[in-house]
């Protein structure tokens, strides 16, 4: 059906906007319902903005069943004593329940697309699909090197992008390289190939630490990045996650790969892992968005803690206010990413991608309402949020996503059962 937004504001000015076959398509200062052909679903901008959602470049949605669990400890002993063994009793209803809970969230947060990695594809695919928002979305593969390892991991890719093209729309695979101190060069040699030939995103995590950077360019002579592209897998098609340990030579190798990068600040400043080098990063025209990474290392799934969180970090790295600009990092979080994802949206404009949220302008964090987008990073909350749209579908409207109740209920019970 149809959508007509009627009486929002939209930048400056107050207008009706009509979204047909999930794009914007017209943009007016008036739009009678009457003089449609096709009568639309109508909501009531009044006293709202609509503005672009939010894409979340770097998740693990079903890690919200971990949340609370192994918090102030170091990374590597935090997977390796506390979330892999968890994982490893994970079932089918855990992720499944555990992703959509994870949807949830995001919606509250005005998020409709999200890069995720996690465990068990046919359960994370139906749950984003379920939920309404977008997903590209990669197994993490962590496995053993091996003749037999290697064709188990050729058939699940094919598998997996069968699963993915089966479902109509807002599902996509990427393909997952859990990091190089997780893989082999064997493995992701296979991964490099099967990207190729689908052209698919490759995800993976990227000098997350001192200790990882330094211990790649121990073992091999190379940082993390150089590796990676003396393996052939940096390209227009990679986003590596976190990317705080990235040097100087790097970041400009990155750039002439076309490669790109997804931030995550509060997941790194939780874990210690260091401060993203945001100034430098835009100086060297370096393509990076937000991501929330997972609720276990975060804790939530909140693009608007991420915004103020990126940009704080920003000016006290450089020590100048003007770093982490409001403006930039709203871009970054909106247009930059879905950009990221090869998704024609993060603007409100006619022939884009109707992805979008109204938000409440008389939200507490929105008023006096000097500077709209400042009061976005700086100020607000989820909770000024009223409505999430995503390719023309409401998600959620004053706050409200139907059948969430019974989302919470379930996830409660095999949380419990965890």
């Amino acid at each position: 059906m149809d959508l007509l937004i009627q009486h929002v504001r939209h930048g400056q000015e107050f207008r009706d906007i009509l979204i047909q076959n999930g794009r914007f398509s017209r943009i007016e200062p008036h739009i009678d319902p009457a003089t449609l052909l096709r009568s639309p679903q109508t909501l009531d901008g009044t006293g709202q903005a609509i503005l672009p959602s939010f894409a979340n470049v770097h998740c693990h949605a079903a890690m919200v069943l971990f949340r609370g669990l192994g918090d102030d400890t170091p990374l590597h002993d935090w997977l390796n004593n506390i979330i892999w063994p968890m994982e490893r009793r994970l079932t089918a209803d855990h992720i499944y329940w555990g992703t959509l809970f994870g949807c949830l969230e995001m919606i509250r947060s005005g998020i409709t697309a999200a890069l995720d990695m996690y465990w068990q594809t046919p359960q994370c695919l139906r749950a984003f699909y379920e939920s309404g928002i977008r997903t590209c979305f990669c197994h993490p593969n962590i496995i053993p090197p091996g003749p037999e390892a290697l064709d188990g991991l050729r058939r699940d890719l094919e598998t997996h992008l069968e699963l993915a093209q089966s479902y109509p729309a807002r599902v996509e695979l990427a393909v997952g390289i859990h990091a190089l101190y997780t893989t082999s060069a064997e493995m992701r040699a296979i991964c490099r190939e099967f990207a190729e030939a689908h052209d698919l995103i490759v995800h993976t995590h990227i000098s997350e630490t001192k200790r990882e950077t330094r211990e790649c360019v121990q073992a091999t002579g190379k940082t993390p990045a150089e590796l990676f592209d003396a393996e052939g897998l940096l390209n227009g098609r990679f986003i590596g996650a976190h990317g705080i340990w990235l040097t100087p030579a790097d970041r400009q190798l990155m750039v002439q790969r076309g490669a790109a990068i997804a931030h995550c600040p509060s997941s790194n400043i939780k874990l210690a892992s260091g401060i993203f080098n945001e100034r430098a990063v835009r100086r060297a025209g370096l393509r990076f968005g937000l991501g929330t990474d997972g609720a276990s290392s975060n804790n939530r799934y909140d693009m608007f803690s991420e915004m103020r969180t990126a940009a704080f970090l920003a000016k006290a790295r450089a020590f100048d206010p003007t770093a982490g600009a409001a403006a930039d990092l709203y871009r970054t979080a909106t247009r930059d990413g879905f950009q990221m994802l090869r998704l024609d949206a993060g603007e409100v404009a006619i022939g884009k991608l109707a992805d979008c949220i109204l938000v409440d302008l008389n939200h507490s964090g929105l008023v006096p309402g000097h500077n709209l987008v400042s009061d976005l990073v700086y100020a607000a909350t989820p909770e000024c949020v009223d409505t999430t749209i995503c390719a023309g579908q409401v998600l959620m409207r004053h706050r409200q996503i139907p059948g969430e109740d019974e989302i919470r209920r379930a996830f409660r019970d095999v949380a419990a059962r965890l």
